[in-house]
């Protein structure tokens, strides 16, 4: 949040719109490559062997970077306005290597491994970006050639952290185990895409129809909302092994809490910077911004939905094995997000793309929920209410925070 706020304060609405261009670009990129979960789901449900599954890996790692670098590279050189995609085309075979090994990494549950990683481009770059750009006035290019460098470090760390999986011998055939993963991870791409698409449809629309100013105004309302997904992520992970390794039952009720932890703290977020918003956005970004406020406002409930369909996704790939299930879902979802958006901004302006978007994200929810229940038999307030055994660790916090002793 700090360097978004720095960007958009330097380099202005252009400057920060054609940033998260590339970002969304690189997202759309690392989102349709499923190898992640193909990688979890070898290894957890099939149980191959990790060295064996580490050389399929790098095979398929290998192709989807060649073929990712011609097509961003031949975008940026024939089509006019596009050149910063060839950054894109520099981080991408860095950010997929360190996005690919986090398979291993969640499904031993490895949460340490895999933040230690997301904080070189998520962290460290920003560290690095923001003195350069407030002191020396760095232009876009040194902005973006840090943020390439971030993505460096995280699959130098990965690769030194993926060594204890790729050493031994095994019997395993490696040709029918690269196809069964790179099948698994072609399906799982497809539903990938279709999330970033449901996620980030707006954002092309926005910069195709109203330009790259309007979506530095409205990359601020995202940025705020991103931060409830902070949350709802970080649960996530942390039950991301429980629910690809346990029975189905036993994945069924890790599910339903880990859901409603994510919403009730969602709902939290979402109440507190809506307080917020009117007063923080043009505090810290300048009147120029000011309306990201309503932007921010209509993404809350799409925001506080899309938290809680994290557990779902991980329970439909992992547990059951259904990369198709979660695909239908979203389709559904990104042809309403698409269609609404387009009709709305002539209407509303960027305050269009935030209605349509909160709008999809329910939507998603709503289906994914309703399959969920009826398969596992768990009831809706379940996934929603929280019950008082969930209150218990917060309660717990707040006694032991309380009882420190001043000055420590």
């Amino acid at each position: 949040m700090v360097g978004s706020i720095v960007i958009a304060r330097t380099l202005g609405a252009s400057g920060k719109g054609l940033f998260t261009y590339a970002n969304a670009a690189l997202m759309l990129v690392l989102v349709m490559n499923g190898q992640s979960a193909a990688v979890a789901w070898q290894y957890t449900k099939r149980h191959r062997s990790p060295a064996a599954v580490t050389r399929a890996m790098l095979a398929i790692w290998a192709g989807t970077c060649l073929a990712a670098i011609a097509v961003l590279a031949a975008i940026a050189w024939f089509v006019p306005g596009q050149g910063v995609l060839f950054w894109v085309a520099a981080a991408v075979p860095f950010a997929l290597f360190a996005q690919t090994s986090t398979g291993f990494f969640l499904a031993d549950g490895d949460v340490r491994t895999v933040v230690v990683a997301q904080l070189f481009p998520g962290v460290g770059a920003v560290l690095l970006y923001i003195p350069l750009l407030v002191f020396d006035r760095a232009p876009l290019g040194v902005l973006l050639a840090i943020w390439v460098a971030g993505f460096v470090a995280a699959s130098c760390y990965s690769l030194l952290r993926l060594g204890r999986y790729s050493s031994g011998t095994t019997g395993e055939d490696r040709g029918p185990l690269l196809l069964e993963q790179l099948r698994y991870a072609f399906q799982s791409s497809l539903t990938n895409a279709a999330a970033f698409l449901n996620f980030k449809i707006d954002v092309f629309i926005i910069m195709a129809m109203l330009g790259n100013a309007q979506l530095g105004i409205y990359s601020i309302g995202i940025a705020i909302g991103e931060l409830l997904w902070e949350i709802s992520r970080a649960i996530n992970t942390a039950c991301f092994g429980r629910i690809a390794r346990g029975s189905e039952a036993q994945a069924a009720q890790a599910t339903a809490t880990c859901m409603r932890h994510c919403f009730a703290l969602s709902i939290a977020g979402a109440g507190c910077i809506a307080v917020a918003a009117p007063f923080l956005v043009p505090l810290l970004y300048g009147r120029a911004f000011e309306g990201a406020v309503l932007v921010t406002w209509l993404l809350l409930p799409g925001v506080v939905a899309y938290s809680t369909i994290g557990a779902l996704t991980s329970f439909f790939l992992q547990q059951v094995g259904e990369p198709r299930l979660v695909l239908a879902f979203r389709v559904v979802s990104l042809v309403i997000c698409a269609v609404a958006t387009v009709a709305m901004l002539p209407i509303f302006g960027i305050a269009g793309g935030a209605i349509a978007t909160s709008i999809s994200y329910v939507i998603s929810l709503a289906l994914a929920a309703a399959y969920f229940v009826r398969r596992t038999g768990i009831a809706p307030s379940r996934l929603f209410l929280a019950t008082r055994n969930d209150v218990i660790p917060y309660r717990n916090l707040v006694g032991n925070l309380l009882r420190l002793p001043l000055g420590t």
